[in-house]
């Protein structure tokens, strides 16, 4: 029986830096399953876009990272940019402090991720394609703007305050709120107004366990546009209470449409968050890619 062989890109500075140790307790449960790895450990931001843009797939079963959404999301735009039909299965192991892609999937242990890599199992997943600024960008969980951004810079700058920073950077911004005029465009359909926040998902989750869009389904051909226009501080206090199990979307300073594609239209250009990455700017159109992926599941 041919061994199974694997691409496996280790991001050494995603999460708490733990990724080449995670590395050294997959390895030996891939060399005892007889699978064999070929192991990159990225250099630095873009590395696994590159490497995922650029390697020779041909003889592999699987293409593996160990990271968290970041690194999926270099992986995946590295696929998504050879320019041919991606049908190698993407192998997702957790090493990220969020993992919002991973919890969506049911899977939040390395041991987990290693045996369904191993099992072979695969499933299609839908893909977000932006175009902004004359460039083509795919994301897998999230694309935010507004506060969004403001919390990621935020979380971004306590990174020494580990998990909990994204809590405590959506509580700081909260309180201290700040709404930007937009023009938002929902399927054809314009809503212009002041807004805190526009949240594109195409999973549950972002941040840490933020359970933000709890109809988001990875194969659906669509994408959970939530949006808030206008809320009180104790209208916002309570979003953020019932951000941890979705109960906040019930809110009335909360909306919530899923639709095929979305554009967010500002008269000069604003930072986005893009699988947690703050790059490219507004005005940004979103269309979604059905099936772009394959990943184990």
């Amino acid at each position: 029986m041919t061994s199974k062989r694997f691409v496996l890109v280790v991001n050494p500075q995603g999460g708490l830096r733990r990724g080449l140790a995670v590395l050294e307790q997959v390895q030996a449960r891939f060399a005892a399953a007889g699978a064999m790895l070929d192991v990159h450990v990225s250099q630095h931001r873009g590395h696994a876009a590159e490497l995922a843009r650029t390697l020779d797939l041909r003889g592999y079963d699987g293409f593996c990272l160990i990271g968290g959404d970041g690194t999926i999301h270099e992986v995946a735009n590295g696929l998504l940019q050879r320019g041919e039909s991606v049908a190698i299965p993407l192998g997702l192991i957790p090493g990220g402090t969020g993992n919002s892609v991973l919890l969506h999937l049911g899977c939040t242990t390395q041991q987990d991720a290693t045996e369904r890599i191993l099992a072979g199992a695969t499933q299609r997943v839908d893909v977000a394609r932006l175009t902004c600024g004359g460039q083509t960008v795919y994301c897998l969980n999230i694309v935010g703007w507004g506060a969004v951004v403001d919390i990621n810079r935020t979380a971004e700058r306590w990174r020494w305050l580990g998990q909990p920073r994204y809590s405590l950077a959506t509580l700081w911004h909260i309180l201290w709120p700040r709404r930007r005029r937009a023009c938002l465009v929902l399927d054809g359909e314009a809503v212009e107004d002041e807004f805190l926040f526009v949240l594109g998902c195409n999973t549950k989750f972002t941040g840490k366990a933020m359970h933000v869009a709890p109809r988001a389904d990875l194969a659906d051909g669509k994408i959970d546009v939530v949006f808030v226009r206008r809320a009180s501080r104790s209208q916002m206090l309570q979003l953020f209470r019932g951000v941890s199990d979705g109960s906040f979307v019930t809110l009335p300073s909360v909306e919530y449409r899923q639709v095929r594609s979305f554009r967010i239209e500002t008269e000069l250009p604003e930072l986005l968050n893009l699988d947690g990455e703050l790059k490219s700017c507004s005005p940004v159109s979103v269309d979604m890619v059905p099936g772009a992926l394959t990943v184990f599941a």
